[in-house]
């Protein structure tokens, strides 16, 4: 059979990009398994490991399909009327172009994968609105830039391949063929490109088509990221699974609440405290991804944080509480103004910024002085702005630092915001409401010279977590030297986790399972105890505000940890939402696809079959605090200034 040049051309593109996509996921399995120690797989694994792959190669046909889908129809176009060969230069710059944007994703999706379990998706946009930063951040990680390498060379080597394949395509001559021929041959490629757009036969592939065992590396494995990206960017992002009136009515009822208070928000109720008001100092620590797996409280088995440790033997412990997200503005966003993250959204980076009356508005009514310590600058993720707008009158960041201290794009190195704190609250004139940020514990990973620092381990991620835990002793070391030490209360919480350990669970548990910490010199404000019920980052405030005896209007989903208990912890993952018990994680992905896993198996298998009893009831109690979450956000129900 004589087949014409042009279908030649445009098979050489496809198999071409085929085999490099192939080899992306060849490369995120390896570096993903040597960084998790699951490199050893059995025979049964093995199985999955083909399935993956092969599963693979229908996602990657589709991203082929559609960068071929325009010079497929050019070139059965002009096929009739015999196209000049300067066409397929044209056609070859077009393609080079997709595949350069697709081979970006899909190295830049090796290292979020290995960082957040989960495939690039349109979050990665929001990042454009910190640029700046992330490029330095970028240049600085010599991770990254090995990704960037690998970028560049998968684009040069399909380049290299395809500009010697198709100039002998294009160097053949063609053979005269009837009109029947060239329709035929015509639709023929039409037809393979709009199947390799449906990726399979039967019906256009999902992403929930990835899902084929319980395995949830292998299950994310076979996804093509700009796939991924694209779906997840057309996505509707709106929850809206229920009645906004029942969701309401269902939080009024988780909260306590009978009656409508005001106009204001509907989640207001008055908190009346029966004791005197005790105007402590209040000190809280937002710890860069201290995941609960990197304490030895919580299992691990390196010693990285001696110092957090100890200090959690002394203090008042929530040894059951998850972030709102995995993102840093999710933990600012819901641990200061005690609202949950509904799905992938920067809460603080949006064009019109509410009001929340939430605990930093009632210090203030106390007369508190509330200041934000950051190591960074205030512009990243917009939290300048916006805690400004919501409370605060002192925001002190990466200017006001000694610019020799700055080492990299996120400022200053822990110790010296904590150094430099002292001369802004010593000089304090009443209460006051410190909360500072670390950032130590995230990449660029650089472990700060000329201190009194030596780590024991060789490994630089966990060495960074010992210093995270170093300078956090430091700073307590200062405190204790202070006229206002015991007088204060000391809240120890993580911004989010990190994947670490055991990830059968998607999205792992630490991720988003967090210490927190409250420590008091006074023992009669705070005394040691561990307490397990679950816990969720809107309940912080309102549980200091508690200890302190404040009376208040709650307008928030945060409730008092040492008075009421939460049946759930619930939390968002980006595209997945997601409540956790004793017993049971249940996780709705975007798309509706849900699942339901049983803890005390401890596997990975989907259980919403066996349970959908508690599957159906987790998930009204999830869905109810999400979609209440966003109407009230949309409908400025947030407080009133």
């Amino acid at each position: 059979m004589n087949i014409p040049k042009y279908i030649k051309f445009l098979l050489a593109h496809y198999v071409v990009g085929i085999i490099l996509f192939f080899l992306f996921r060849v490369l995120l399995y390896l570096t993903f398994t040597a960084e998790h120690g699951t490199n050893v797989i059995n025979e049964s694994e093995s199985d999955l490991l083909i399935k993956s792959f092969l599963i693979g190669i229908q996602y990657d046909s589709v991203i082929m399909g559609y960068i071929l889908a325009l010079p497929t129809l050019i070139l059965s176009v002009l096929y009739f009327i015999k196209p000049k060969a300067n066409i397929y230069k044209y056609l070859n710059l077009f393609i080079y172009l997709l595949i350069f944007i697709a081979f970006y994703f899909s190295s830049a999706d090796i290292p979020y994968f290995n960082f957040n379990f989960a495939r690039i998706s349109a979050v990665v946009f929001e990042q454009t609105k910190n640029a700046s930063t992330t490029f330095k951040m970028i240049i600085e990680e010599p991770r990254f830039a090995i990704y960037i390498l690998v970028w560049f060379i998968s684009f040069a080597l399909y380049v290299y391949s395809l500009s010697k394949i198709t100039k002998k395509i294009i160097q053949q001559s063609e053979r005269n063929s009837n009109k029947l021929t060239k329709i035929s041959f015509s639709f023929l490629a039409l037809l393979l490109v709009f199947f390799a757009i449906r990726g399979r036969i039967d019906s256009p592939i999902r992403i929930n088509h990835s899902f084929f065992c319980n395995n949830s590396f292998y299950n994310q494995l076979g996804l093509n990221p700009t796939f991924v990206l694209i779906k997840s960017y057309l996505q509707d992002q709106s929850i809206k699974i229920i009645d906004d009136a029942e969701a309401l009515k269902n939080v009024q009822q988780q909260l306590g609440i009978q009656q409508e208070l005001d106009d204001i928000s509907p989640l207001a109720r008055v908190i009346q405290s029966n004791g005197t008001p005790r105007k402590k100092n209040v000190v809280l620590v937002l710890m860069e991804s201290m995941s609960a797996n990197k304490l030895s409280r919580y299992g691990n088995k390196d010693n990285l944080t001696p110092f957090l440790d100890s200090l959690a033997n002394q203090s008042l412990t929530f040894d059951n509480m998850y972030s709102a997200g995995f993102h840093t503005c999710n933990g600012i966003f819901s641990t200061l103004y005690s609202y949950p993250s509904a799905l992938r959204e920067r809460p603080m980076s949006t064009m019109t910024i509410n009001y929340y009356q939430s605990l930093p508005s009632v210090f203030k009514d106390y007369g508190y002085e509330n200041m934000f310590f950051l190591t960074s600058n205030e512009t990243f993720d917009n939290v300048g702005a916006f805690v400004t707008q919501n409370d605060f009158e002192k925001i002190i960041s990466q200017k006001d630092y000694n610019p020799k201290y700055v080492q990299s794009s996120f400022g200053v190195p822990d110790h010296v915001m904590f150094d430099y704190s002292f001369e802004h609250l010593h000089k304090a004139k009443k209460p006051f409401f410190a909360t500072f940020l670390t950032i130590s514990d995230h990449g660029p990973y650089i472990i700060p010279k000329g201190i009194d620092f030596t780590p024991k381990q060789k490994d630089i991620k966990k060495q960074i977590i010992e210093y995270a835990d170093w300078s956090l002793k430091q700073f307590m070391k200062q405190a204790q030297q202070q006229s206002w030490y015991k007088n204060t209360i000391f809240v120890f919480i993580a911004d989010h986790g990190v994947v670490m350990g055991d990830v059968k669970y998607s999205p792992p548990l630490s991720l988003h399972h967090i210490p927190l910490i409250i420590y008091a010199p006074d023992t009669t404000l705070v005394s040691p105890n561990s307490i397990n019920n679950f816990a969720i980052q809107p309940d912080v405030l309102p549980t200091v505000a508690g200890i302190l005896n404040f009376s208040y209007i709650n307008r928030t989903f945060g409730i008092d940890l040492l008075k009421r208990e939460r049946p759930y912890s619930v939390f968002s993952s980006d595209d997945k939402l997601c409540c956790i018990d004793s017993n049971y994680y249940y996780v709705y992905h975007k798309g509706g696809r849900e699942v339901l896993y049983n803890l005390k198996e401890n596997t990975p298998q989907n259980r919403i079959k066996e349970y959908p009893q508690i599957a159906e009831k987790m998930k009204s109690h999830l869905i109810s605090t999400m979609q209440t979450t966003k109407w009230l956000i949309q409908n400025k129900k947030t407080g009133e200034k």
